[in-house]
């Protein structure tokens, strides 16, 4: 793929939110494979726990008076019940979460190239190219000159006018543009 000046732009202006990107991405990973890891076990109540619970629930809709022969007594009910109360299996989807945990883990793959791939090229540049790069593209997405004038002057201590940070600029994005076009 040959690279061009927009692409080296539009790669360095999206960093950021890439890196934010990846942040999310790397929690939602590991979100979906705690869920993963507890779909389908057991777990299991005592007794007295799923009896006290069963107790305190409110009436159930057919438990409710009503002029039928049906005879609702919440102690039988309960003694009846519990042994099947006692037992709940985590049904979560195992296969979505899995499915999830792999899209998840291809899209943090991409987004660690686009990341490596900006890192690479600001190593490869002399602070002075970096500090416009980084103020320009990264900090300001490509629309502030007179900020990256002021932040520049400051961190270099000094006095360059917008007309000659371009000028850097565009030779930092010549140099990237060697190293990417083999």
């Amino acid at each position: 793929m040959e690279y061009i000046k927009e692409d080296i732009e539009t790669l360095l202006k999206a960093y950021k939110e890439n890196e934010g990107k990846l942040f999310e991405i790397e929690l939602q990973i590991e979100e979906y494979q705690n869920r993963l890891d507890y779909a389908g076990t057991v777990y299991e109540d005592t007794e007295k726990e799923v009896i006290e619970n069963m107790q305190l629930k409110s009436p159930e809709y057919d438990s409710l008076h009503s002029n039928t022969n049906k005879i609702s007594d919440k102690v039988s009910s309960t003694a009846i019940n519990y042994k099947k109360e006692q037992i709940h299996i985590n049904k979560e989807d195992r296969t979505h979460l899995q499915e999830e945990i792999r899209r998840l883990t291809q899209e943090r793959e991409v987004l660690n190239k686009k990341i490596v791939r900006v890192k690479n090229w600001l190593d490869k540049l002399e602070d002075r190219e970096v500090t416009v790069l980084e103020e320009f593209y990264i900090n300001n997405k490509g629309k502030n000159w007179e900020k990256v004038v002021k932040i520049y002057n400051k961190k270099q201590e000094k006095e360059l006018s917008d007309r000659q940070l371009r000028t850097i600029r565009d030779e930092a994005i010549k140099k990237i543009l060697k190293i990417v076009n083999i």
